[in-house]
This record gives structure tokens, C-alpha cells and sequence, in this order.
């Protein structure tokens, strides 16, 4: 997505680098130093950065950003198959044309005026939770990501127990975002005392957050088991896609406060 909106903006080099992993290369500072910064905060075990290339109101809207698209890769792992930006790495130049060709629909987010908080109406106003004070700052990215949480929680209260939901919690709250063993006998453990629906929905919510390129048909098909219509299985995997994502914003709101002293006043 990075790529395509640097894409969208006729930056097509700086797209290109971003893509080959060689940001330290382009030319403009302060996108060379933000990437550098998503990459620190979002790559688990990276070296966090020193400083926070965002003014205290960009900074919900950055987190905001990463959150929903970390939630979107990791719904999109699971529901979609073949896309090009998978393609293996002889493919590369299949990934980067497909890549630009998107930028070319997301031009429209260059060119035409957004109207900030056009679609909060679109769902009911909602308390911010408190893993999601890092938005307070910015009152429209609040209310936007309370109505998310409200919604994704309420939708999901019908098919998920809550014993399940508090033993992924209690999991996310006390990982430290360490790479999973190759194995899934961690998961295994894990979910040690639940059993029948509520253990399968827990080891693939567990499996998307920590170790997404673990989750595979089996663990879907284990959910499908106990929850055969479409509309329990996408309200279980919302869920569980959001949670993991909040896990992630919550720790990249994390590592910010340790750089929240030298906060940019960029305007």
C-alpha cells in the first residue's frame, strides 16, 4: 500500500526504492526519515528509532494508518489467494508493475479534497479503550478508531466466548513481539484448557497475531467446523484481524512514548 500511494503521487523512483528496501537511497529527508521510522516501529525486534518524525496530531493518524492496514494484510492473507504482490521473488517485476498499476487508482487520494471525518456518522459514537489513548490527541482519529473497536467488539460478542477473548488478551498483553517458533506446538500450549469451538477460534486468533505465516487451511477449517455459516466465520476472523492489529498499534504507541520528548513539530 506504501507503494502504490507513493505511486499514486508521480514519485514513481521513490516508489521503487521503498519496494527494493533501499529507502536510506531517496533523496527527499523527511520521507526517507519516516519510512525509515515505519519500518523501525513496525518490524518486530528492529532497533526502535531515536526520534518521531510527526507533530503529536499526525502521530494517532500514523498509528491509526498502520493499525487499520496491519489489520487489513493480515484478513487479506487468509481470504484471498493469488494476488501479485505475492509473486515470488523471480516475479519481482510482476509485484512492482502491478504495484504502479494501482497507484494509478489511488491518484484520486492526491487529486481530489478529503473532508476529514466525512464517515464518522457511519458508525455509533463509542468510548476510546484504554490500548487506544495513543489517538486522544487528535479527537477525529479518536472517534474513528472507538467506533472501529465498539463495532468490531459488538459484532463479534454473538460467536466468540468470553473466556476465549480474555485468554488472546491476556496472551497479546504479555508477548514482546518475539518471533514464534517454527513449530505450532507454542499455540498448542497456549490454548491448553479450552477446548472444542472456543480452542479453535483461540489458536487461529493467536496464529494470525503472532505468527501469521503459520495460519493455514487447517486452522480455518477447524473454526468452519464448529461455525459453518459465512457470517459467524467473518465476524470470528474480524475479530480476530483487529485484535492483533490493536496489539500492534498499541506497542508502536509504545515504543513512540520513548521518543516522545523529542516529538517533531512538523507542520
Amino acid at each position: 500500500m506504501m507503494v502504490s500511494l507513493v505511486h499514486a503521487g508521480d514519485r514513481h523512483d521513490d516508489a521503487t526504492r521503498i519496494l527494493d528496501e533501499t529507502e536510506e537511497n531517496i533523496t527527499d529527508p523527511l520521507l526517507r526519515e519516516r519510512l525509515l521510522w515505519v519500518r523501525g516501529v513496525a518490524t518486530p525486534g528492529a532497533a526502535p528509532p531515536t526520534s518521531t518524525p510527526f507533530n503529536r496530531a499526525q502521530l494517532p493518524e500514523v498509528i491509526g494508518s498502520l493499525m487499520a492496514l496491519s489489520d487489513i494484510n493480515h484478513f487479506s492473507h487468509i481470504l484471498m489467494d493469488g494476488s501479485p504482490v505475492n509473486a515470488p521473488f523471480g516475479l519481482q517485476a510482476v509485484k512492482a508493475f502491478a504495484l504502479r498499476l494501482f497507484g494509478g487508482e489511488l491518484r484520486a487520494t492526491h487529486t481530489r479534497p478529503l473532508e476529514p471525518g466525512r464517515t464518522l456518522h457511519l458508525l455509533p459514537e463509542a468510548d476510546l479503550p484504554d490500548d487506544m489513548q495513543w489517538a486522544r490527541p487528535n479527537p477525529r482519529i479518536a472517534s474513528a478508531v472507538a467506533r472501529w473497536a465498539a463495532a468490531v467488539e459488538r459484532e463479534s460478542e454473538q460467536v466468540i466466548p468470553e473466556r476465549t477473548r480474555q485468554l488472546v488478551h491476556d496472551s497479546l498483553m504479555q508477548w514482546q513481539s518475539e518471533q514464534m517458533p517454527i513449530s505450532r506446538n507454542w499455540v498448542e500450549q497456549e490454548v491448553d484448557g479450552l477446548e472444542g469451538n472456543e480452542r479453535a477460534i483461540a489458536r487461529l486468533a493467536l496464529v494470525v497475531a503472532k505468527a501469521s505465516y503459520q495460519t493455514d487451511d487447517n486452522l480455518v477449517a477447524e473454526v468452519l467446523e464448529y461455525n459453518p455459516e459465512q457470517e459467524q466465520f467473518l465476524r470470528i476472523l474480524a475479530w480476530s484481524t483487529f485484535t492483533s492489529a490493536r496489539y500492534v498499534a498499541a506497542r508502536i504507541a509504545r515504543l513512540c512514548d520513548n521518543t516522545r520528548p523529542e516529538l517533531r513539530q512538523v507542520a
